[in-house]
């Protein structure tokens, strides 16, 4: 009686280096695999997460396979906080910060709503990137000065990721930033 082998069938390794079409320069730089190397190492000498690097390198079916000559896109890290980039609409003297961890927080030091010129009764926060978008309500914590913060979950913060913080009318929201943006990422 015949037997057949029950080794799942594999295709035969290319040992051909790996190098992706292009890697974004504005948020990764490039790594050459050397000989020694391993997955681990590269995560911790770069500071990346392996979901991260995944991302960044879509060329590369399974990273725990990785050969010398492959070419690596290293995400460039993301800063812990950082400022939006108030609109001509921006009330002086206002500024908005955010942050990332386990969502996207923010911060802003804003004027009570109700001293807007308009039809305005709420702040909002969105957050869009290629994955996904979402929204958070801004809620007043101080008064003196006027401080709000607001967390917008479920998006991660991404190089990809635009981040717009508008005044809106409570009564016509939407899930998107279409009434008075008054900040927004570059």
């Amino acid at each position: 009686m015949y037997r057949r082998s029950m080794k799942p069938h594999r295709p035969p390794r290319s040992n051909e280096p790996r190098k992706p079409q292009n890697c974004f320069k504005h948020c990764a730089f490039t790594y050459t695999v050397k000989l020694g190397d391993t997955l681990y190492k590269i995560l911790s000498d770069f500071n990346v997460n392996i979901h991260e690097l995944k991302r960044y390198n879509l060329h590369i079916r399974n990273l725990n396979h990785i050969i010398p000559g492959d070419v690596l896109c290293i995400p460039k890290p993301r800063p812990y906080c950082s400022f939006l980039t108030p609109t001509d609409s921006a009330p002086l003297d206002s500024y908005v910060v955010i942050a990332e961890s386990n969502g996207i927080y923010l911060l802003a030091n804003l004027p009570s709503i109700t001293e807007l010129k308009g039809d305005f009764d709420e702040y909002y926060a969105y957050a869009v990137n290629p994955f996904g978008k979402n929204f958070a309500k801004l809620s007043c914590i101080s008064n003196n000065p006027t401080i709000w913060s607001g967390q917008i979950n479920m998006i991660e913060l991404n190089p990809f990721t635009r981040i717009y913080v508008s005044a809106t009318n409570g009564k016509k929201k939407s899930d998107q930033a279409n009434e008075l943006i008054l900040f927004e990422s570059t």
